[in-house]
């Protein structure tokens, strides 16, 4: 094999490496925390708690959630502003908080690490109605 030929697949292995990484550290961070939290069911709250709640996590009407990925979260850091949040980051971020400290899941690297991993499941898995409930049963927004 040329010299030239090993470089560019040299570099190919670590670009391919770069890229997975993000996904590789959300797995790990979600694989430390313990368990699931478990949504409420936006049926048991009144629309005014849910969006009281919502909006005492500064986040904005209407009730929405983007879903976030480790991709777009690990390039938020590198290319973007890592203090602009998309919708329903805050409440789900609050959560994923509330869940790690009832359930510790060591130092402080892996707390944020697990925290940013379970915020972007939440985001994943629940809709806002079931965030902005979640937030109304647990009080986690005053």
């Amino acid at each position: 094999m040329q010299t030239w030929h090993r470089a560019i697949l040299s570099l190919a292995v670590i670009l391919g490496v770069i890229a997975l990484l993000p996904g590789a550290i959300y797995l790990i961070g979600l694989a430390k925390v313990n368990s699931r939290p478990v949504p409420a069911d936006p049926a048991d709250y009144t629309a005014e708690s849910i969006a009281e709640a919502w909006t005492g996590c500064q986040e904005s009407m209407p009730l929405a959630v983007e879903a976030m990925s480790p991709w777009n979260f690990a390039g938020k850091f590198l290319f973007g502003d890592p203090l602009e949040v998309g919708p329903g980051e805050r409440a789900a971020w609050r959560i994923a908080s509330a869940h790690n400290v009832a359930r510790p899941v060591g130092g402080g690297l892996w707390w944020h690490t697990s925290g940013a991993s379970l915020g972007i499941w939440i985001t994943q898995h629940w809709s806002a109605e079931q965030i902005g409930a979640t937030l109304a049963r647990d009080n986690l927004c005053k």
